[in-house]
């Protein structure tokens, strides 16, 4: 190929790659406007204290999740 493409090439990605870059910082001009612009109050904190520990009280594994059943351990070779 000639210098001339290569010079092409080259210039196609300086381009690109600003192109992307002006890309980029519009996106993210546009999420900070769209956050700056939101009515919704903050979520609350998380608290500070854990749950009090009931007799009785026992959690459940969440719907999917059922816990791993043990693995069998073969029998040695009887000789």
């Amino acid at each position: 190929m000639t210098r001339t493409t290569y010079l092409i090439i080259f210039a196609a990605l300086v381009v690109a790659i600003a192109l992307s870059g002006v890309y980029v910082r519009q996106r993210a001009r546009a999420t900070a406007a769209a956050a700056a612009a939101c009515d919704t109050p903050a979520p609350p904190p998380p608290p500070t204290t854990p749950p009090p520990k009931l007799p009785g009280f026992q959690i459940e594994p969440a719907c999917g999740n059922e816990p791993a059943k043990p693995a069998r351990v073969p029998d040695a070779k009887k000789r």
